[in-house]
């Protein structure tokens, strides 16, 4: 009987994981896996609440157009950007709760404007909304220095914040 009880103690237990941890890390996973490919925009988009802010804490940058960060400013569209694979990115951790997550990684080799870039380490923390759509993005990105140099004076000609 006591070992009846232990079970059935173990599957309330089990079955108490909140369901919303569970569906935020299973976004967390589709948006990376779609992220590192860095060719569906559409789909990223999907991803975003219409009240959404990015902020940049290298570049000290911030916008509120998640097609806008895609497309300009992670430059998917740019053809100066060239990856040896079809992945991108490298997640090295995921944490997640009900309204967060939480990435660590690095990108992968790359070059730019024909320069090689080794890749870059980065940590993304994203805030959800009730429904799951992103509604902040705050990235920390290790920019080689050239490409903080460059990113500058883009935001200098673009009058981004």
């Amino acid at each position: 009987m006591k070992k009846l009880i232990v079970l059935f103690a173990g599957l309330i237990l089990i079955s108490c994981n909140p369901i919303k941890e569970s569906q935020t890390q299973k976004l967390a996973e589709r948006y990376f896996e779609t992220f590192s490919a860095r060719k569906e925009t559409q789909k990223m988009l999907s991803f975003y609440a219409e009240d959404f802010t990015y902020e940049n804490i290298a570049f000290q940058s911030e916008i509120n157009d998640p097609k806008f960060l895609f497309d300009q400013f992670y430059g998917w569209q740019n053809s100066n950007f060239k990856f040896e694979t079809n992945k991108t990115i490298e997640i090295s951790q995921i944490l997640t709760n009900d309204s967060t997550i939480v990435a660590r990684g690095t990108t992968l080799p790359y070059t730019y404007n024909g320069n090689p870039v080794n890749g870059n380490r980065f940590v993304i923390y994203l805030e959800l909304d009730k429904d799951l759509k992103i509604k902040k993005q705050t990235d920390w990105f290790d920019y080689p220095m050239e490409e903080i140099v460059e990113a500058f004076q883009l935001k200098k000609m673009m009058k981004i914040q």
